[in-house]
């Protein structure tokens, strides 16, 4: 049975930190690879974590979506609603800068 990207992903993502640095030193460019643990650091730093219970929250919207029978809304009504939108949001933009 193949794994699929999620689960390996997950499986990823429960790795002892020394692992998970090994993994990702692994996994990127060949300039990358040369980076120091202190650059190592402050890269991981600035990519940082989900916060708590983003992954929780992701995978149950997902859920809920897929588990959802409504019936779908065509693009073409999409785009006029968001068009629509979009279009009163610049007006009041506009009022409320020349007021």
């Amino acid at each position: 049975m193949t794994r699929t990207a999620v689960q390996i992903l997950e499986e990823a993502r429960q790795l002892p930190p020394s692992d998970l640095h090994w993994l990702l030193q692994n996994l990127l460019p060949e300039d990358a690879r040369e980076m120091t643990d202190e650059e190592f650091a402050v890269w991981q730093k600035e990519v940082g974590e989900p916060e708590p219970g983003y992954e929780e929250w992701f995978r149950a919207g997902v859920e809920e979506a897929l588990a959802d029978k409504s019936p779908g809304i065509p693009h073409e009504v999409v785009a006029q609603e968001m068009a629509t939108l979009l279009k009163e949001a610049q007006e009041a933009k506009r009022l409320k800068a020349s007021a």
